[in-house]
């Protein structure tokens, strides 16, 4: 199955599993040095965010706007990293710009998302 027709997965769990995607077809061009170093923490915080979002998708009030909270902190990181592998010739330009620009994307869903459940959740405390 396709990941972008899985009726099961929000929009923005479909952006971050292609984002992953992308990423993890990346993984072999990457010198070893850097694969094992970065590469590793690079994944981790992949994984990690796919948790958040996963954790945000089935919770509701302060749970749901602290876990998008710690997403956004993550996907930041995430793109920290990947501008590091990238400056240390990990990564050629192209590529590392094609990933920012869905990273740059899943984080604006993600800001757009806590808003929301902000808003949804100070309107149940009134």
């Amino acid at each position: 199955m396709n990941i972008k027709s899985s009726p099961k997965l929000s929009q923005i769990a479909i952006k971050i599993m292609s984002a992953y995607t992308y990423w993890s077809d990346l993984t072999r061009f990457i010198p070893k040095m850097r694969r094992y170093s970065l590469g590793i923490k690079i994944d981790t915080s992949f994984s990690d965010l796919i948790e958040l979002i996963s954790i945000a998708q089935f919770s509701t009030g302060e749970r749901r706007v602290d876990a998008l909270g710690r997403a956004i902190t993550k996907n930041d990181v995430l793109k920290f990293l990947l501008y590091s592998l990238q400056e240390l010739g990990g990564m050629e330009m192209k590529k590392f710009l094609d990933l920012s620009e869905k990273l740059e994307e899943i984080g604006q869903m993600l800001y757009g998302w806590k808003n929301q459940a902000q808003k949804q959740t100070a309107q149940m405390i009134k």
